[in-house]
C-alpha cells in the first residue's frame, strides 16, 4: 500500500486411481488421520523433484482439491494447516493424459506454540534452520501469508471498506482531527504494496524531490513471502506484552544498511492456535525526526473456508515543520503524525453472497453426506427452531446479520420432528464481524432410525416399525405393550410347516413412542396392544418389500 504525506505539513496418503482425460492432472481430497473426516480450507501445495512450490489450492467443504499440471512427471503433494502438523505424500507419478486420484490423511498433531521458548531465539537469523524455535514460529506465519496472498490474486471477493485520515499530536496519542468514507470496491485485496523489487531496490519510502514529498509504502504478504525480502532480513522471537500479552511475535529487521528506507517489526502470533494475528511494523534508515514513532499495522483474519484476507491497516507519517533561527541552520522537527487506513467493514463473494460483516455476525456451514463427505443440497437447516435456511448445490447455507448471542443450529426432518427424533441442537457463539463455521453430517431417517434400534440391525428382509401408541384422547397409554406377530411357513418332509413368531415393545417413550426391529417385510402381520392386562383386537397390514421403514399409529382402547 502506498501513501503519499507531504513533509512540510509426516507423510501420509493414498493412491486411489488413474483416469484418462484431455491433459494431466491431480485431484483429491484431504482427510483428518482419526475420523477420516475431510478438512476444508486445508492448504494444499504442489511440488516437483526439486521441492518447488508450483501450485497452492484451498479445499473446499469435501476435502476436494485440484491441479491441473504442464506436462507429465513426478510431483508431490504437501497439505497444510495453520496450528497444525504438515502432511507430504509419496512421490506421485503422473503420465499424458492421465487424471491421478489421491488422498492425504492429515495428521491432528498441534503445532504447539505455548512451549516456544522465546529466550533460546532471541538470536537474529536469516532463513533460521528446520528444529529451530525461530523457524517453527515463521512456519506459522508463512502458511497465513500464502492463504492471504492466495486469496489475493483469485481475486474472490468484493470489499466495502471504511478509509479514514486522521491527525495525531507528535507523541501519536492524541487525535486532533478525523475524517473518513466507504468505498465499494471489487479489489484483489484491501491491501497492495509496490513489487518486492521495486522497494529492495528503492527502500519502503519514496522521496519526491521535485514535489518535497514522500511515499510511504506498507508491506504485503506477498512481499513479507519473497526471496528477496526473506534473504534481507533476519528473524528472532520476542515475548508479547501489553496488548499482544499470551502472543508470540516474529521479529524481523533488515540485516544491513543499504543507503534505502528500510522495514522492521514484528509479526504476531497465538500461541494456542498458531493463527496470525497482525503485523506492527516501523521504518528503519529513514532521515526524520523521532521516526521510531512513524510506522503502522495490518491486521489479518482468516474465513471459515480457509481463506485469508487483511482485515484493517494503517501507516503513520510525519508532519514536520521548518525552522529557522539567525545565525543557525534549519532546522526539521516533527509537529504531528498523519494517520491513513482503512478498515473491512463488509464482504461479499463476486456472486454478492456476504462473507464477512463487521456490524453483525454470520454462522455459515456444508451439510455433507457421512458415507462419501459429498455435499448434499436441498436440507432444510434451523437456528433456533425458527430461522430456516436450505443448502445449495454444494451443500452449502448462511444465516447473517446476526447480533451478539449463542445459536443451536440443527437440520430439520418434517419426518423426524414428528418422531420427536430430532437431534439437539449444536450451539454456536456469534460476535459482530465474525463468521462461525459449522459442518453437519446429513443423517437421514432411516439412519436416525437404525441408531435407535441398538444391537438390534434389520437385515435386508426385515424393517424398523415405528409409531404412536396413545389413547382415543390423545394420551399416550402408560405401561402398553406393542405386540407383532407373523407365521412363516417352510418346507419339511415333502409337505409344509408353520411356525409363529413376534415382535414386542419393553418399553414406550413418555409420549408413547414405539419402535419395533427386526419386522419382516412383505409379510402379513399382526399387531396388536396389551394394556392393563387386555389385549386389542388385532390389525392386519404387511410392509412393502421397498420400505426399511415404516410408520403405524395405534389406538389403545380402553376395554375390550
Amino acid at each position: 500500500m502506498r501513501l503519499t504525506a507531504t513533509a512540510l505539513g509426516i507423510f501420509s496418503g493414498v493412491l486411489l486411481g488413474v483416469a484418462p482425460i484431455a491433459g494431466q492432472a491431480i485431484t483429491g481430497t484431504v482427510v483428518e488421520a482419526e475420523t477420516e473426516a475431510p478438512i476444508q480450507g486445508a492448504s494444499v501445495v504442489l511440488l516437483n523433484g526439486a521441492g518447488d512450490r508450483l501450485a497452492l489450492r484451498l479445499t473446499n467443504p469435501s476435502g476436494r482439491f485440484s491441479f491441473r499440471l504442464p506436462s507429465a512427471g513426478t510431483y508431490w503433494l504437501q497439505a497444510e494447516r495453520i496450528g497444525r502438523a504438515s502432511v507430504r505424500s509419496d512421490p506421485i507419478p503422473v503420465d499424458r493424459g492421465v487424471t491421478v486420484v489421491y488422498k492425504l490423511v492429515a495428521p491432528v498433531e498441534a503445532i504447539m506454540l505455548e512451549g516456544v521458548s522465546v529466550s533460546s531465539s532471541r538470536r537474529c537469523e536469516v532463513r533460521p534452520g528446520q528444529g529451530v524455535a525461530t523457524a517453527t514460529v515463521w512456519e506459522e506465519a508463512r502458511k497465513a501469508l500464502e492463504a492471504t496472498a492466495q486469496t489475493s490474486g483469485r481475486r474472490l471477493y468484493r470489499y466495502t471498506l471504511r478509509r479514514y485520515e486522521r491527525e495525531l499530536d507528535a507523541r501519536g496519542r492524541n487525535v486532533l482531527s478525523e475524517q473518513s468514507r466507504v468505498q465499494r470496491r471489487t479489489l484483489a485485496s484491501p491491501l497492495a504494496s509496490l513489487d518486492v523489487d521495486n522497494l529492495l531496490e528503492n527502500g519502503f519510502v519514496h522521496i519526491d524531490r521535485d514535489g518535497g514529498g514522500a511515499s510511504y509504502y506498507a508491506p504485503d504478504a506477498d512481499v513479507l513471502l519473497s526471496d528477496a525480502f526473506i534473504d534481507t532480513h533476519c528473524m528472532s522471537l520476542t515475548e508479547g506484552r501489553g496488548e499482544a500479552e499470551d502472543l508470540i511475535g516474529l521479529s524481523f529487521e533488515p540485516t544491513e544498511d543499504r543507503g534505502v528506507p528500510e522495514i522492521s517489526g514484528v509479526m504476531w502470533l497465538d500461541r494456542t492456535t498458531g493463527e496470525l494475528q497482525w503485523l506492527d511494523y516501523r521504518y528503519e534508515f529513514l532521515d526524520v525526526p523521532d521516526s521510531d514513532r512513524l510506522g503502522g499495522r495490518v491486521r489479518f483474519d482468516g474465513l471459515p473456508d480457509g481463506t485469508w484476507i487483511v482485515r484493517e491497516w494503517y501507516i503513520r507519517m510525519p508532519i514536520l515543520e521548518a525552522a529557522t533561527r539567525p545565525g543557525r541552520r534549519m532546522q526539521i522537527r516533527l509537529v504531528g503524525i498523519r494517520e491513513e487506513g482503512s478498515l473491512v467493514v463488509r464482504v461479499t463473494n463476486l456472486d454478492g453472497d456476504l462473507v464477512l460483516d463487521s456490524e453483525a455476525g454470520i454462522i455459515e456451514g456444508v451439510v455433507l453426506d457421512p458415507e462419501d463427505s459429498a455435499p448434499v443440497g436441498g436440507v432444510v437447516v434451523l437456528l433456533d427452531d425458527s430461522i430456516r435456511a436450505t443448502t445449495d448445490g454444494d451443500g452449502r447455507f448462511q444465516f447473517a446479520d446476526l447480533v451478539e448471542g449463542y445459536y443451536g443450529v440443527r437440520m430439520s426432518n418434517p419426518v423426524l420432528d414428528d418422531l420427536g427424533l430430532l437431534p439437539e441442537p449444536t450451539f454456536f457463539e456469534v460476535r459482530p464481524g465474525e463468521v462461525a463455521s459449522v459442518r453437519l453430517v446429513h443423517r437421514s431417517l432411516e439412519t436416525v432410525i437404525a441408531e435407535a434400534c441398538g444391537s438390534v440391525e434389520p437385515t435386508d428382509t426385515e424393517a424398523i416399525l415405528v409409531g404412536f401408541a396413545l389413547l382415543a384422547s390423545g394420551d399416550p397409554a402408560p405401561g402398553v405393550e406393542i405386540v407383532v406377530r407373523w407365521v412363516e411357513v417352510t418346507g419339511r418332509g415333502g409337505g409344509f410347516a408353520q411356525q409363529g413368531y413376534s415382535r414386542s415393545t419393553t418399553e414406550l417413550r413418555e409420549d408413547g413412542l414405539f419402535l419395533l426391529c427386526g419386522v419382516p417385510r412383505d409379510r402379513r402381520l399382526d399387531i396388536v396392544s396389551v394394556w392393563n392386562g387386555v389385549e386389542s383386537r388385532s390389525e392386519r397390514f404387511d410392509i412393502p418389500l421397498s420400505q426399511r421403514v415404516s410408520r403405524k399409529d395405534i389406538v389403545v382402547p380402553v376395554g375390550r
